[in-house]
């Protein structure tokens, strides 16, 4: 009898976790959908005890399922425990790991002091995401979603900024130990993207620590699947600077309508055909990014919008 009683008490126990036992899983970054609403980044357990990557199926991020980051094991760092992926948003399935990610955000919570930007081409044939730790970034990836590839360019583009910090400011930005921040990736074109790039005392608490700001566009070069990224031009940045668009008294979708229409304003015919199909997509995109309460589903809507309008203020500058 008590054998039986053990059981239900255990059954109880099952049906009102929410752990979510058995099964390998992930959740997606809504934020982070390509343009055309095909691919998606997201996160799981590396090493899932439940199963492989290609069994994982998909739970909802803000729902009352839970990932059990846990279950790998208590002597294991938070992020040992994490790894981040591209998903295939038609098939539900995962289809890369993105190196050396380990960042997640849902019910779970999110990591401390850490955020993921990205930002994807028009032709949705490339992508630049971006791993942000508290004063630095952590990891640069390269990811071509149509090919399902992904690659590490987070050496190769720290190089390229401490090169320009030394050319435009001298031997005063060559400290090797200064820290280097990558944020607002923009492509202007399909091989063509636009970073905010920082070098300095980043996480320095000194008053006035030396830091140097600049807006550096990129040639995409090569293969795809492993581009190498060229400094094709360079701009001073003040680290106050501000968008075009906040200084207006506007709310998002004002902002949004003006940058949409005055990039819409200088392109050719077919390019602006081009344009309002890719906004129709992003607009029904924005439409399904969802969370468990309202306020917070607005929020992530908000925060969606005003990126978009940060990328068509800066193709519209770089026309």
């Amino acid at each position: 009898m008590s054998g039986r009683i053990l059981g239900i008490v255990l059954t109880l126990l099952w049906l009102h976790s929410q752990i979510v036992f058995g099964q390998a899983h992930f959740k997606r970054f809504p934020e982070t959908v390509t343009n055309n609403g095909a691919y998606v980044l997201g996160w799981g357990l590396k090493d899932d005890p439940a199963g492989s990557v290609d069994s994982k199926t998909e739970i909802v991020a803000d729902g009352p399922e839970k990932i059990d980051i846990e279950s790998i094991g208590v002597d294991v760092e938070t992020y040992e425990r994490i790894e981040d992926y591209l998903v295939d948003t038609a098939t539900g399935k995962i289809v890369a790991t993105i190196p050396d990610f380990t960042y997640y955000a849902g019910s779970e919570g999110r990591e401390n002091h850490f955020h993921l930007e990205v930002g994807w081409s028009p032709d949705n044939r490339g992508g630049i995401a971006i791993y942000q730790a508290r004063y630095s970034t952590d990891k640069l990836a390269w990811i071509n979603p149509t090919e399902h590839k992904t690659s590490n360019v987070t050496e190769q583009i720290e190089k390229a900024v401490r090169r320009v910090a030394v050319r435009k400011k001298g031997k005063e930005a060559a400290d090797a130990d200064y820290e280097i921040w990558v944020s607002n990736p923009v492509f202007v074109g399909p091989r063509r993207v636009v970073m905010d790039a920082m070098i300095g005392a980043l996480s320095s608490k000194k008053e006035n620590a030396p830091s140097y700001s600049f807006e550096i566009l990129f040639d995409v070069k090569g293969n795809l699947d492993a581009p190498q990224f060229e400094v094709n031009t360079v701009k001073l940045a003040s680290k106050d600077s501000e968008s075009e668009s906040s200084g207006r008294n506007e709310n998002e979708e004002d902002q949004l309508n003006r940058v949409y229409h005055k990039l819409a304003g200088a392109l050719s015919p077919p390019d602006r055909g081009n344009l309002k199909q890719e906004q129709l997509k992003w607009l029904a995109t924005r439409e399904h990014i969802t969370a468990a309460e309202k306020d917070k589903q607005e929020f992530k809507q908000v925060e969606f919008t005003r990126r978009r309008i940060t990328e068509l203020e800066t193709r519209a500058r770089y026309r």
